[in-house]
């Protein structure tokens, strides 16, 4: 069902009464300190969720299955998840360090590596209702090389669901139709470069202020950078599915950061 929403706020109620029809679900209210959050008890145990990124992503894509969407973003959360990670379902995605750092300090063991610049390769289960990020324990007796190979030959399946949007004109967005988290990723697979080399055939400029959304624009072209720079702002501004507000460029296939 198409459903719109006047603000976060409704549609916080509306993800309330969801989780009062879960089995498992105690409780759920509204944090009174925040618009986005709701406060969850399953049994013993007590949690905080915020809406901010579901309700962004509605905004964005407003064909998208509102009930649908929700029905997963609580599965996310209060579905049990598998120990072991089969290698179907390993794939890797773009983060920064501010991510990283932030996981880690929560406790979470996850497999990285560096990209270039502040950028990481973050490794992560791909499941029907979540990304989940990987630690070593949930992929015994791989090391990282291995788990790289399954993450990226998983990723190339999908490059037949490959979306190019050219409205920008001096650049293009590229997305993963109907699993946009992967879209990050992409720069990772030769394939995708191959496949885009026409339109780009040197170096490029990289903008990453979503999750779920791969901005490439041509490099040199100052109208192209100061348009990167716009949606970097108009993104953040949005609030939702953040991931960088800086702007990048790939150099002989190596990625670094541009000086302000």
């Amino acid at each position: 069902m198409m459903r719109r929403f006047v603000d976060i706020a409704e549609f916080r109620e509306f993800v309330i009464a969801a989780l009062k029809k879960q089995p498992g679900i105690d409780s759920a209210v509204m944090d009174s300190s925040d618009p986005a959050k709701i406060k969850i008890i399953m049994g013993e145990q007590s949690s905080t969720c915020d809406v901010t990124n579901i309700f962004g992503h509605l905004g964005a894509y407003p064909d998208e299955d509102a009930d649908k969407a929700i029905e997963r973003f609580i599965r996310s959360f209060t579905a049990p998840q598998k120990g072991i990670v089969s290698d179907d379902d390993i794939v890797a995605v773009i983060r920064n360090r501010e991510y990283i750092d932030h996981v880690k300090r929560m406790g979470i063991d996850i497999l990285c590596e560096p990209l270039g610049a502040d950028l990481t390769i973050a490794y992560m289960a791909d499941r029907p209702d979540s990304m989940s990020p990987i630690a070593p324990k949930d992929v015994p007796g791989k090391d990282l090389q291995s788990v790289r190979e399954a993450a990226l030959a998983n990723m190339r399946k999908w490059l037949a669901r490959l979306v190019a949007d050219d409205q920008l004109q001096l650049g293009v967005l590229y997305y993963v139709e109907d699993n946009t988290m992967l879209s990050t990723g992409l720069i990772l697979l030769d394939e995708f470069w191959k496949s885009i080399e026409t339109r780009f055939p040197g170096d490029v400029l990289i903008a990453l202020p979503r999750r779920d959304q791969l901005f490439i624009f041509d490099d040199g072209n100052s109208a192209a950078k100061a348009l990167a720079r716009r949606l970097i702002d108009v993104t953040t501004r949005d609030n939702f599915n953040l991931l960088s507000e800086k702007l990048y460029e790939r150099r002989n296939g190596e990625i670094v950061l541009v000086a302000d």
